[in-house]
Formats: C-alpha cells, structure tokens, sequence
C-alpha cells in the first residue's frame, strides 16, 4: 500500500497547486468530486484486467498479455513507450528548472547556464538507470516515502499563513470568466487530474506480485489499492487545499509563466521561514523520483520491443542494445529540456491524454470484447469508460 502511495504521489501532484489556483476555485470542486472517478477506480478496474491475464512472459511489463495476440502485445509495448516517455520529458523538464530557480534565487548562485546544467543531470539520472532495475528500485525506495511524507508536513506547516480571502479573491478574479473559458478550464485540468493521480506503471507488477500462489491474489491486490488511493487522495487534496489558501492567485501566473512547480515558489513570505530551502529542495527530490520511476520502464520496454524486431537473442548483444536505446534517449531528452517547454501545456495535451487510452479505454475496451473479462461488465466499467473519453477528448477540445 505504501509502495502505490509514494508512487503516486510525487513530481505530478506538484503541478495541480498550480493549474488548480490559476483557473480557480471552481476546478478544486472539479478535484473533490472526480478524483475517486479519476484515479482508483480505474486503476481497480486495470489491475482486476491484469489479475485475469494468463500471459506470464514479460510480467512487469503491462502487455494485456493473453487478450491480445503476438501483434497486438507489439503493439502495446510500442503505446506504452509513446505514452509515458513524454512524462519522463515533463518530470525532466521539472526536475531541470526546479533545481536552476534553486541554485539561483535561492542559492543566490548568479544565472547558471541551462546547457550545461541540463547535460550534467540528464547524465548523472541516466547513470542511475544504466545501473540496472535494483539501482532504481532502490534509489525510489530511498526517496519515494519520504518525499511523501514531505508532501503532508508542508501543507500542514502551511496552516498559520491560511488566509480566506485568497480563495474568495482568486474566485472574484475567475467567477466573471466566460462560459466557454470556464468549460474549456474545466475540461483541460482532467487530463492533469488523472496524470497527477496515476500510478498505472506500477500496477502490472504489483498485479503479478499477488498472483503467485499465497499471495492473497486478486482480492488482496484489490484492497491494496483502494487503501492506497484513500489515503492519496486524502494527501493530495489537503495538499492543495493548503498551498491555495496560503498561496495568492498572483504567485501561481507567476509560477506557471515561469515553468515551475509549487514548491519552488512557495516559501518566500516571513511566515513559512524555513520553506525557502527546504520545499525547492524537497520538489527536486521529487522530480528525481519520479523521473527515474518512468524512465525505468520506458527504457526496458523500448530495448525489449527493438530486441523483437531485430530478433536480438543474445545477452551481450541484449546489453549493448539497451545501452545505444538510453543513449538515444539522453539525446532526445536533452535537447527537449533544454528547450523548456510548457510542461502543464504537455500534461493537459499529450501526456494526460495518452495516459488515459492506456489506463481507461483499453482495459474497457478488452472488458466489452473479450469473453475472459464479461464478469468484469458492470456500471462501474462504463462509467471508467466514460472518463475516459472525457479525459482523451480535452486533448481534441484544446486543439479547437
């Protein structure tokens, strides 16, 4: 259980503070009333799918194994790498301008250069990764919990500086907007609620963890994550709760002109202290975390897939292989960061969007079309599928 909880709450649950206190109020309702919607049960739904599957190669990968054929496994190792690499370009795009504003306004260290920044973390994170699954797992095991943790005891340090009239102020300020621009407001921050509150990576392996034989299978795999996602949700809702009311409207334009997270824009007043350091801190952290945590996966799929093409079968070739695929991917990822671009602006149009096919419409999808799966057609499985196109079609709303 705590295992899903510091997956998931990490670098994304820092960019709802800002999307929610830009657009206001109005979309922190949005938030109370969908996050259940939007994040456990689907990710119930997904984990009975995967509990079903009869499929045992590859089981930490999230192939839909036995419901598709060899194709259609190809096929979803190939979306699950489109989907979640451009998170791993947000949480590195994050990760890099976290720690530049750091080491500048906090640090008072001058301008430091974006290039040479940008290539000395890139290589020391994928250093990380080259180090193999154990070195990551480890190094997210290190941070995951106490980042979580962080997460809870900032909000609450926040509570002397809880002011009212941010929130009626930031309302006063939204309330007059159009209805198109509300709707449109509305609609765009679902793809950053169900990506801030996404934990899909990880529940193929867990699934796989509690199908072997006494390990509690899909009933205990189940409870696990229904505990996880009371106590997220309950964590990330008091999180921004606390960040809007002690926060002013004015500081999350600024943040997000900016392409920065909460943390490291909050802690400026004389009332927070402490905050100044140490929440820049704790946001770099996170980012770290949750890079590795997607890398990690996107990085084996993306080898595996390329090894079945080629037909790569032996070990030494297997290595060097994945070795060129990391390479190709600090290349790419480097020039994407030192870009800087708008990193809710790809939440809400490429990477929430794309979660959501994987976590909401293809589960659904296999559930109405494959006999294996009808015990699982029930309301709770339209209504998945419903959010789902709700949350992929903000993507075809946007572009309008």
């Amino acid at each position: 259980m705590m295992g899903v909880y510091g997956a998931t709450v990490g670098a994304g649950t820092l960019f709802l503070p800002i999307e929610i206190g830009t657009r206001g109020p109005l979309v922190f309702l949005l938030l109370l009333v969908l996050s259940f919607p939007l994040s456990m049960i689907p990710h119930v739904l997904i984990c009975r799918v995967f509990m079903r599957d009869t499929h045992t190669e590859d089981r930490s990968l999230p192939l839909f194994g036995s419901f598709f054929g060899p194709k259609g496994r190809q096929a979803i190792k190939l979306f699950f790498c489109v989907a979640h690499y451009p998170v791993t370009l947000v949480y590195a795009v994050s990760l890099v301008n976290a720690l530049s504003h750091f080491l500048s306004e906090r640090l008072h260290l001058g301008d430091i250069n974006r290039g040479v920044l940008t290539i000395t973390v890139l290589l020391l994170m994928y250093l990380v990764i080259s180090k193999g699954r154990d070195k990551v797992v480890k190094t997210m095991g290190a941070l995951a919990m106490p980042f979580a943790i962080a997460i809870i005891l900032i909000a609450v340090t926040q509570i002397p500086a809880w002011d009212i009239s941010n929130i009626t102020h930031a309302w006063q300020q939204t309330h007059g907007k159009s209805a198109d621009d509300s709707l449109k407001g509305i609609w765009l921050t679902l793809p950053l609620i169900a990506f801030s509150l996404c934990s899909a990576p990880l529940i193929p392996a867990l699934a796989s963890g509690y199908r072997e034989p006494g390990a509690g299978g899909e009933t205990k795999s189940v409870q696990v994550i229904r505990a996880a996602y009371v106590l997220i949700i309950f964590s990330i809702l008091f999180f921004v709760l606390s960040c809007l009311l002690s926060t002013p409207r004015e500081t999350f334009i600024m943040a997000k002109e900016q392409n920065l997270n909460v943390l490291s824009v909050i802690g400026g007043d004389s009332h927070l202290g402490i905050m100044l350091f140490l929440a820049p801190f704790i946001a770099i952290v996170g980012m770290t975390k949750s890079f590795l945590g997607i890398s990690m996966p996107v990085a084996e799929t993306f080898s595996i897939l390329v090894a079945d093409a080629f037909s790569v079968t032996r070990t030494s070739h297997i290595r060097r292989l994945r070795a060129m695929i990391l390479v190709l991917m600090f290349i790419a990822t480097s020039i994407v960061v030192y870009l800087n671009p708008d990193v809710i602006n790809m939440i809400e149009t490429v990477c929430g969007p794309l979660i959501a096919i994987f976590l909401f419409l293809i589960p659904t999808y296999l559930i109405f079309t494959r006999i294996a799966l009808k015990p699982l057609r029930s309301f709770t499985s339209v209504m998945v599928m419903i959010s789902g196109i709700a949350t992929v079609s903000a993507l075809l709303y946007s572009l309008i």
